[in-house]
């Protein structure tokens, strides 16, 4: 999928984990900052995927950072490719 968007980026080392809620979520997505969000990959079919469409020059990440437009960008083409999401919200978690 070639955009105009920010890249994606490998997060930070210093980054904390949390453990998946639902055995059924390919990937998670949390706000980290105001245009920072990280997109963790929680499944092997999501890693497999994400190297296949979004890695570039031997990326080799779980965890990724984008930006808003990325984010969406990729929520929907891992949607339309059967993937499930969690969304962490402010005030819950969502699948989609």
């Amino acid at each position: 999928m070639t955009h105009a968007y920010q890249a994606f980026a490998p997060a930070e080392g210093n980054t904390v984990e949390l453990e998946s809620t639902s055995a059924d979520a390919d990937f998670r997505v949390e706000r980290k900052e105001a245009r920072s969000w990280r997109i963790s990959l929680l499944s092997e079919r999501a890693s497999h995927w994400f190297e296949a469409n979004f890695a570039r020059g031997g990326q080799d990440a779980r965890v990724f950072e984008t930006d808003l437009v990325g984010a969406n960008a990729f929520i929907r083409k891992a949607r339309l490719d059967g993937f499930r999401t969690e969304y962490i919200g402010p005030l819950a978690r969502s699948h989609f």
